[in-house]
């Protein structure tokens, strides 16, 4: 660093460079033209070489100021590039959603290429978290949650998802329904065909641990309970349970949103009637003070409209 020349004297010799006067140089600086002719000569000293060739009514670059000048211009367009990057950060929205895990990681992650690419000034981050939303803070401005309405009488398979902590001022947009079906490798139904529940006896059950008492419900609303004895794993995240189904592990029980986003090919085979609906329904939860607002908007009209293209 104490190779540097001292940089008021650079700004001037760049300036009066690049006018070719020390005049120009000035008014473009702000500062009288003695002022200028001083800093360039600074800037000679501390160099040892004349840079520039002083005539009657011009000046001009001597051969070491005109290769000066070309490697330090390139110096400052670097400089003048990394703020206008800088201001333009600061510029950017900023926006922070809290999303499901199994929702983040195999519906929303795979699409958000498609916001960014068009919404380049408005950077969204991605929270992870089962918690219920907590607005409160400001720690997030947006939350996807599962689960039922207040005063919405529950149909369906049970959910006991509390979806925000204060539901003051809060608003609610509908998503997709939350909707859980049971789905298997094929060759694990070759091998022990599923038409009935006592089928699930001669495979192991995926449970998750978001969910944990999913199967046990699922079984009671198709008329069964789980069998005494009866195998299973236990997985974190609907991510892993579905994985594991598609390795042939055994049979997971998973919302259909999910279950068709990591298999849209359904190598997985859909056992029984189908899926069966739960009490709760995926939502896109926002406080209503932030419900206008230019990045909340368009991030929100995004996502209803990738959420619309849901069977």
């Amino acid at each position: 660093m104490n190779k540097l020349p001292p940089l008021t004297a650079l700004r001037a010799f760049e300036a009066t460079a690049r006018r070719l006067s020390f005049t120009e140089a000035a008014n473009e600086l702000h500062v009288t033209q003695s002022a200028i002719s001083r800093q360039v000569r600074l800037l000679e000293e501390h160099l040892g070489h004349a840079l520039f060739v002083r005539l009657t009514r011009r000046i001009e670059l001597t051969a070491q100021g005109a290769l000066y000048y070309r490697e330090i211009s390139q110096a400052f367009e670097q400089i003048s590039a990394a703020g206008q990057r800088l201001e333009g950060r600061r510029r950017r929205a900023h926006l922070t959603v809290a999303v499901l895990p199994g929702v983040a990681a195999l519906w929303l992650m795979p699409r958000m290429e498609l916001f960014w690419r068009e919404n380049k000034d408005i950077e969204v981050r991605i929270v992870v978290s089962t918690a219920a939303a907590d607005f409160s803070g400001g720690q997030i401005d947006m939350a996807i949650q599962v689960g039922a309405l207040p005063g919405m009488r529950p149909r369906g398979l049970p959910l006991k998802n509390r979806m925000a902590v204060d539901w003051q001022g809060v608003r609610a947009d509908a998503l997709f329904a939350d909707a859980l079906v049971a789905v298997c490798h094929p060759r694990l139904w070759r091998r022990h065909p599923v038409r009935t529940l006592a089928d699930l006896r001669q495979h192991c059950l995926i449970h998750t641990a978001v969910r944990p008492d999913a199967w046990a419900h699922w079984l009671h609303e198709q008329g069964g309970r789980l069998a005494a004895g009866q195998p299973g794993i236990t997985c974190s995240q609907y991510a892993m349970a579905l994985q594991a189904a598609l390795e042939g592990e055994g049979i997971a029980l998973a919302p259909t949103v999910l279950a068709d986003s990591i298999d849209p090919g359904h190598r997985l085979r859909r056992l029984f009637d189908g899926p069966l609906p739960s009490a709760g329904h995926y939502y896109l939860l926002t406080p209503d003070q932030r419900y206008e607002d230019r990045p909340v908007l368009r991030f929100r009209q995004w996502l209803l409209a990738q959420a619309g293209q849901v069977a």
